[in-house]
């Protein structure tokens, strides 16, 4: 009976504040701002380059003869580079506003002291934890898959060169989403342990991305969560891609990333007993 009041309580308290509708905002907005912002750009590039100026034609000219305006006019309009910057966005910029606004949940209540009285109540962590690592994490999920569709789609609408294969825009939309909820469990696991969410954000948006620089630099890119963020953000649609040689790489890193996910639960739940404070009076020896 708890857990499914801890449901509706957690629910509630999601959809009726502006944080459901703030998570699908930051993850949609890039998804449609993204791919509009550089068909603008390459709408700009594209009349700059039809205009006759032979002197800033001369000036836009490299040595060997080739157009700068040209080159970059034929990158913006390749829709597999815009789609893997819209999808560097999403795994970084996006779920940092997704951990803002996330902060309450994820140990804000309890440094306002707002878990006191359903605790006095007989309110047990396990089904005060269970709802928020349900809840917060597959919204983020289901959000995140649908936006990386839109993304896809709007990307081979809008630009004409390099068009993604809808089967490969479902795989990323799988791989981007995957990763989101595992920051986004990982966030909330580290907050409610610590119950300073600020400090955490911080932590957890630099640590991840230096995380990657430091496997990157070892060469170790692949059999780990942090793999289908790089996945996603260069190698399916920059340049050569096997799925062939990757999938095995791809099953490892979604299999760590949901055995991470559920040892941080129980992380979050064995922290949370070991802070539990007795208020019981101790019983008289005699």
């Amino acid at each position: 009976m708890q857990i499914k009041y801890g449901f509706k309580k957690e629910w509630l308290q999601f959809s009726r504040t502006f944080r459901f509708g703030g998570i699908l905002i930051a993850i949609f907005s890039f998804a449609l701002a993204d791919p509009l912002m550089y068909m603008l750009l390459n709408f700009m590039m594209n009349y700059i380059n039809n205009m006759e100026y032979p002197q800033m034609a001369a000036v836009m000219t490299m040595s060997n003869g080739t157009n700068t305006l040209d080159m970059v006019s034929g990158m913006i309009n390749d829709s597999g580079l815009i789609f893997s910057m819209t999808m560097a966005d999403l795994c970084a910029t996006s779920l940092l506003i997704i951990m803002l606004i996330l902060m309450s949940p994820a140990g804000g209540e309890q440094k306002k002291r707002a878990t006191i009285i359903p605790s006095c109540c007989g309110l047990k962590y396990f089904n005060y934890l269970v709802p928020k690592f349900v809840i917060y994490p597959l919204t983020v999920f289901g959000g995140t898959f649908l936006a990386v569709i839109t993304a896809g789609g709007l990307c081979n609408m809008l630009f004409s060169e390099n068009h993604i294969d809808f089967g490969m825009i479902l795989l990323a939309a799988f791989l981007c989403a995957v990763y989101a909820a595992f920051i986004t469990t990982v966030y909330l696991s580290i907050g409610l342990c610590t119950s300073k969410p600020g400090v955490v954000t911080v932590l957890v948006y630099l640590g991840a991305s230096l995380v990657e620089i430091i496997l990157t630099s070892l060469d170790l890119t692949k059999f780990h969560p942090f793999t289908l963020r790089s996945l996603v953000t260069s190698e399916m649609f920059v340049g050569e891609f096997e799925l062939s040689e990757n999938i095995a790489s791809i099953c490892v890193g979604t299999l760590l990333s949901i055995i991470v996910m559920a040892l941080m639960f129980f992380m979050a739940y064995a922290v949370l007993n070991a802070k539990k404070i007795n208020n019981q009076e101790d019983k008289p020896e005699f």
